[in-house]
């Protein structure tokens, strides 16, 4: 389970793209088979849907935050397992 807003702010080296390499991290987890969730935190009147990008590449079923309920979490994990 992937709790984020998608907003990737350190690059994984100098002047590279931050939000490109969270998306290829996430798109490792689905070639390597993990079941992911991606819950989307973020908040606010503008919102840039980098959490939905970033579930598109892992293969994830995405959730918003004000979604979630207890009953909401065990479905989605079961579904996901």
């Amino acid at each position: 389970v992937l709790l984020t807003d998608g907003r990737a702010t350190v690059a994984a080296r100098p002047g590279g793209d931050p939000v490109a390499d969270a998306c290829r991290a996430a798109g490792l987890l689905a070639a390597d088979g993990v079941h992911t969730v991606v819950v989307d935190c973020e908040s606010g009147p503008v919102r840039l849907g980098l959490a939905g990008t970033v579930a598109g590449h892992a293969g994830a079923e995405l959730v918003r935050l004000d979604e979630l309920s207890a009953e909401s979490v065990a479905n989605v994990v079961t579904r996901a397992a």
